[in-house]
């Protein structure tokens, strides 16, 4: 399998590959793009999928089951919080390595996640059964099923992305949601269908991808070197467990709107307001793609070639939110005609999408340059602020002030602001300046604007598109026109100096 890995990501001038000591001074986009292009490609299928179910599964049940079905998809979102670390001490100690190196090691840590999640989760699923009303006490066991499931599979991810094996990834990634699809496709002619059939039915997809992946990782061919399990736990524990926590903060504050909805208002509320957030799946997935990716390609990058893509890299994130824009106009016409009972999401979603570029320039360059720089605690104590703020925010404006809307501008209103703090905080790591930041927040302001106008007009949806699409040109043109040249190179096959940008 290590033959399949990607080209190296720097060259130096004489066109030796490879990372060797010292700087380089050019870098090789194409390397990144052909790898974000695999799993893009298993990314974007997954995403459709998803997209799929978040319109199908309402369309099958009512919208009080709806609600018991998000309610689990909102706490499995943390499953991953449950190997303590692990797998992420695993990737940094796996990225940018060849297979052959430390494929001995993936036996021992399939084991040690195994054990370790039988005995934390049997004593809790027990304390679960006692303690908890029948619905919430069928979500809370379906979760902890669910943990382990994704907590293995994710660890197998971490070893293929991490030598740089995509393919594999990817297949797996669209595995688990169109399997569910077809079940729920299938399942209502022979059988009644409610929330419990469906969480059943995730779960059931979810082995698949597991079992290709093991049989993915299993080669006879390269040879064996033991190593013991609670070594490799307590060193992979020891790197990871600031992430691991880091990352679930993470969640926490992504997710903290849904999470005080789901505290503070009726189930169905709670629906649609999940429904308009569960309609960010297709962005958000890209965002998890690209971070898979670019996370394994900046292990194998010094300091100073991290700088000088960072800034490129933050300015390509925001040209690809101001092109996605318009999927708000399709998820309106989508809606309207498919799924009248949610209309109402509508308007959450509107506000959700504002959030989505400073989302993605904190889990794909801000996490990856904090972790790959050593600083994993204290990107860990920011995000505990954040998290604090985030909470406290968002349950203030469900609980007392009752209106979802607010909620929703909140979420945005947090992520702007806490891109913008970890801006300040990683300059020295970064190169990033003041005046990249006004670029930054100037062009999402402009572009966002023009959006907000084109979708609150209640014109025709192809004036609207027409409308958003014409101004977003226009702010590209006057203020992206380097970016996008370069973007266009790479695209086309062409080689581009980041040094360019």
């Amino acid at each position: 399998m290590a033959s399949l890995r990607a080209t190296p990501l720097i060259e130096d001038e004489a066109g030796t590959a490879g990372h060797q000591s010292g700087e380089k001074d050019r870098w090789k986009p194409s390397a990144i793009a052909a790898d974000i292009a695999t799993l893009g490609t298993g990314t974007l299928l997954a995403g459709l999928f998803n997209v799929a179910l978040v319109f199908v599964v309402p369309k099958l049940i009512s919208v009080e089951d709806y609600g018991y079905w998000r309610l689990f998809g909102l706490y499995a979102g943390y499953v991953g919080f449950m190997h303590f670390g692990f797998a992420d001490g695993a990737l940094l100690r796996w990225a940018g390595r060849p297979m052959e190196e430390f494929h001995h090691e993936i036996g021992p840590a399939l084991k040690y996640l195994f054990w370790q999640h039988l005995i934390v989760l049997i004593p809790l699923c027990a304390i679960t059964a006692w303690v908890m009303p029948g619905p919430l006490r069928f979500v809370a066991i379906a979760v902890a099923i669910y943990a382990p499931l994704y907590n293995i599979t994710a660890t197998l991810q971490f070893a293929l992305q991490g030598a740089r094996i995509f393919w594999p990834v990817a297949l797996s990634a669209v595995a688990a949601p169109s399997l569910l699809l077809v079940f729920l496709l299938l399942w209502p002619k022979r059988w009644p269908l409610d929330w419990r059939e469906v969480i059943g039915l995730f779960l059931l997809a979810w082995v698949v991808p597991l079992a290709f992946l093991l049989a993915q990782t299993k080669s006879s061919s390269i040879p064996r070197r033991e190593i013991g399990v609670k070594r490799l736990a307590m060193e992979c524990i020891q790197n990871g467990w600031p992430i691991v926590m880091a990352n679930t903060g993470v969640m926490l504050i992504v997710y903290a709107d849904r999470l005080a909805v789901s505290w503070a208002t009726r189930i169905q509320d709670f629906a649609q307001y999940s429904l308009a957030a569960s309609a960010m799946a297709v962005p958000i997935m890209a965002i998890q793609a690209s971070s898979k990716v670019l996370f394994s390609h900046f292990a194998g990058v010094g300091p100073a070639g991290r700088k000088r893509i960072y800034n490129f890299s933050s300015r390509t994130l925001l040209i690809a939110w101001i092109f996605l824009l318009p999927y708000y106009f399709a998820l309106n016409v989508f809606v309207r005609h498919f799924l009248p009972k949610y209309i109402e999401s509508l308007q959450y979603a509107r506000i959700l999408l504002l959030g989505i570029p400073f989302l993605a320039a904190i889990q794909i360059l801000q996490m990856s340059y904090s972790y790959l720089n050593g600083m994993q605690r204290r990107f860990l104590t920011w995000t505990v602020v954040a998290l604090a703020v985030s909470l406290g925010a968002t349950s203030f404006a469900a609980f007392y002030v009752g209106s979802l809307q607010v909620v929703a501008a909140l979420q945005v209103v947090i992520l702007s602001g806490w891109w913008l703090f970890n801006e300040c905080t990683l300059r020295g790591m970064t190169g990033q300046t003041e005046g990249e930041w006004l670029w930054f927040l100037g062009v999402f302001l402009l572009a966002g604007a023009s959006y907000w106008l084109a979708g609150g007009l209640r014109l025709n949806v192809g004036v609207s598109i027409v409308l958003y699409c014409s101004s977003a040109a226009a702010i590209m043109s006057f203020s992206c026109r380097q970016e996008m040249k370069l973007i266009v190179r790479v695209m086309t096959g062409r080689e581009g100096d980041i040094r360019e940008v």
